[in-house]
């Protein structure tokens, strides 16, 4: 085996031709073509950080709204409490004033109706002590028909009450 100066020089001139050969065409491209993938890739992942970042902001925003919402719906409902609390003491107040209205109109009226009844029980004694003082006038006193007019007055003032 002998190895000659020519043929190696031809071995290296052609390897080195191979090497510049595959540099300019597969190596350049397929680098070329790596780079590009891996700036799609980072471009992705530059995407799915600023939407991620994008998703967060929007979960708080949510967040936010949904804390505002509780706060208002306490309040609403606080309110709610409150003037139906307001309008349960006024529609019990005004309840107690026409029950005091109406029972002191119905005592007014038991007073008006008492009187009245007076009046008559006053006028019918009367009559009928007009009537017996006619009647004694009309007859001597005995003690017979004294007693039988009291009874007789007694009597009648039994049916008038």
């Amino acid at each position: 085996m002998n190895i000659s100066i020519h043929d190696m020089i031809w071995a290296i001139i052609n390897f080195l031709v191979l090497v510049v050969i595959l540099n300019k065409f597969l190596y350049k491209p397929l680098l070329g073509m790596l780079d590009a993938r891996k700036q799609q890739i980072q471009n992705r992942l530059d995407e799915a950080d600023a939407e991620r970042s994008e998703a967060a902001k929007m979960k708080d925003e949510y967040s936010r709204q949904m804390q505002n919402a509780k706060e208002e719906a306490r309040e609403i409902i606080g309110k709610a409490a409150r003037l139906a609390e307001e309008s349960k003491s006024g529609i019990i107040q005004d309840a107690k004033d026409e029950a005091a209205q109406i029972m002191k109109k119905a005592r007014e009226e038991i007073g008006l109706e008492k009187e009245k009844a007076k009046a008559e029980l006053r006028n019918e004694v009367a009559s009928l002590a007009v009537m017996a003082a006619g009647k004694v006038l009309e007859r001597s006193l005995q003690v017979q028909d004294h007693e039988k007019m009291i009874r007789e007055f007694v009597q009648k003032a039994g049916d008038v009450s």
